[in-house]
């Protein structure tokens, strides 16, 4: 088995979803030869789930050390939601919701140098390593590996998933020294990358002219998306929904508002369908803005709350709706994590999104309506016509490659190339 360093401060058993790509990764890759070193962070208090590690294989191996309160840190876990509200969290401080645009390089700026240290260290521990990869965000992991490919020489493949400096949505809201800051310290990381991946074409075509002048820019940049194994599934018998339920598996929060589903759902209960046949469904979180969007519109009842749900046990929620929803950034660089399971199921999907790319990508697989993020009327038609289509509806899809295996067999292709 081909060894790596892949240095991924986020990693289970946490249940963040900057973890689950990896893990997936982890799983697939030894049938295709590759297996990681690990090198991953755990803070206290981290929502975690061991069942997640229980599914890496044996040729998995995980040091967390990637700061120093790592291997003493002891996670918490999330508490369950009740079943008839949804999250309604405090309105954040100014601060709170800029933090990301203030300090581009996140809480683990800070761990830097230890991280550096933990990184040689495991590559001494590991000598058969042939390649480094970063798993970011965080983007500071990004120096890390920047700085230990220059002094090992090994070929370093940096993964964003989301742009960093070139991101539409967050770009324009950072402070000028930020943005500076930003540019600099990216260029300096993509310099230092044999490939830089991204999660969508859009972003990978948006990265390549903004460093065309890089040499060899053309075959730095590649696209592997998001994606889903079906072999990470727990069967549980989730209580049958009563009612057609459209289910969102997510949190609403900043830049995925979610106002266009509530106007919708007004259009759905004026022309007489109420709550006693049609809910909303949310797992995530639902801002006290859009609750009182809800109330002023006559539809909060529509919207039921549900516990949270781990990842090994959405596919099993998802078998009870009538409806998957997705609904997106108002940005065509970023496709929904969610999407990807949404799309390894056999139930209908209404995606909200104003992204060429996603509504290309579900069109081919089928079994889903698309409408912009203004679509307000198009949307409460097509919850009326799946409504009218009848509860349990199921839908074939086409293979589209959004499956792990896909994905992975991808990464050892980039992985076997540049070693």
């Amino acid at each position: 088995m081909r060894r790596f360093l892949y240095i991924s401060p986020f990693f289970p058993p946490m249940t963040r979803v900057g973890a689950l790509r990896p893990l997936k990764f982890a799983c697939r890759l030894p049938e295709h030869g590759w297996a990681p070193i690990v090198l991953s962070d755990l803070r206290d208090h981290e929502d975690c789930d061991s069942r997640l590690v229980d599914r890496l294989p044996e040729s998995t191996i995980v040091i967390r050390d990637y700061s120093r309160h790592a291997a003493r840190a002891r996670p918490g876990s999330k508490p369950p939601l009740e079943a008839s509200e949804p999250s309604e969290p405090g309105k954040p401080s100014w601060f709170a919701r800029h933090a990301e645009d203030l300090n581009p390089l996140g809480a683990h700026a800070l761990g830097l140098p230890h991280a550096l240290h933990a990184a040689h260290a495991a590559l001494r521990a590991h000598p058969s390593c042939e390649a480094i990869m970063v798993n970011a965000d965080p983007y500071a992991a990004m120096l890390v590996g920047a700085r230990l490919a220059h002094a090992t020489g090994l070929p370093l493949i940096q993964d964003l998933r989301d742009p960093w400096s070139c991101c539409d949505l967050r770009r324009r809201l950072r402070p000028a020294p930020q943005r500076w800051l930003v540019d600099r310290v990216e260029r300096w990381a993509v310099e230092a990358a044999r490939v830089v991946i991204l999660n969508t074409e859009t972003a990978r075509r948006d990265y390549q002219r903004h460093y065309a002048d890089l040499a060899g820019s053309g075959d730095r940049f590649a696209c592997i998306r998001n994606h889903a194994d079906p072999a990470l599934r727990v069967d549980v018998e989730f209580p049958a929904f009563d009612r057609f339920t459209i289910l969102f598996m997510g949190n609403f929060r900043r830049f995925v508002e979610g106002t266009t589903i509530v106007d919708a759902l007004a259009r759905v209960r004026a022309a007489g369908v109420g709550p006693e046949r049609v809910q909303l469904v949310v797992t995530g979180s639902l801002p006290a803005e859009l609750r009182a969007r809800a109330e002023a519109a006559g539809v909060a009842d529509m919207l039921v709350g549900h516990r949270f749900v781990p990842y090994l046990e959405v596919a099993s929620l998802m078998d009870r709706a009538d409806l998957l929803l997705s609904f997106s950034h108002p940005t065509a660089q970023r496709i929904p994590a969610k999407v990807f399971d949404y799309l390894l199921s056999d139930r209908p999907l209404l995606v909200i999104a104003d992204n060429p790319e996603l509504r290309e990508l579900v069109e081919r697989a089928g079994g889903a309506s698309v409408h912009g993020l203004q679509q307000v009327d198009a949307i409460a038609t097509t919850i009326l016509a799946e409504l009218e289509r009848g509860r349990g509806r199921r839908v074939e899809r086409a293979d589209v490659g959004v499956d792990s295996a896909t994905a992975s067999r991808e990464l050892a292709g980039i992985l076997s190339a540049i070693t």
